[in-house]
């Protein structure tokens, strides 16, 4: 996964093993997020997070997000290790959702992004703060 970081201003930087334990407790609205990919091949494709419904794969019920590792190698603690970088201007949808309203089937990329990243942020930020000592 290419990764330019031009856009980036304030991003939060978290391993998959901390990342894994913060989207296993998160539900909002019967939606979900998960890690939709193995780790360990993350390193040059991006990790894969899945938001939505774990049993659904179409669009309408489910969409990935690819978020770039920011390690070069495999880490030698194993792929929980991996440190993945979570900033709005980084994360890129698979492919878009798509809602019904009334008889029509549309997009919405901005509602997407906020409905699946804010509540990853908010979810994390007390986590690492716990991490760091901070409270």
């Amino acid at each position: 996964m290419e990764l330019n970081l031009d856009d980036v201003d304030i991003a939060v930087v978290v391993n998959v093993e901390i990342l894994r334990q913060v989207l296993k407790n998160l539900s909002t609205n019967g939606k979900k997020w998960w890690i939709a990919c193995e780790p360990a091949y993350a390193v040059e494709t991006g990790l894969t997070i899945g938001y939505g419904d774990p049993g659904c794969v179409d669009r309408l019920n489910t969409v990935y997000y690819k978020v770039p590792v920011l390690n070069q190698d495999r880490p030698l603690g194993g792929p929980d290790k991996l440190v993945v970088l979570l900033d709005s201007s980084v994360v890129v949808a698979e492919q878009p959702g798509l809602y019904r309203e009334d008889d029509c089937v549309l997009q919405d990329e901005v509602a997407d992004i906020e409905d699946f990243f804010i509540p990853i942020l908010r979810a994390l930020v007390p986590v690492l703060a716990a991490h760091a000592g901070a409270q």
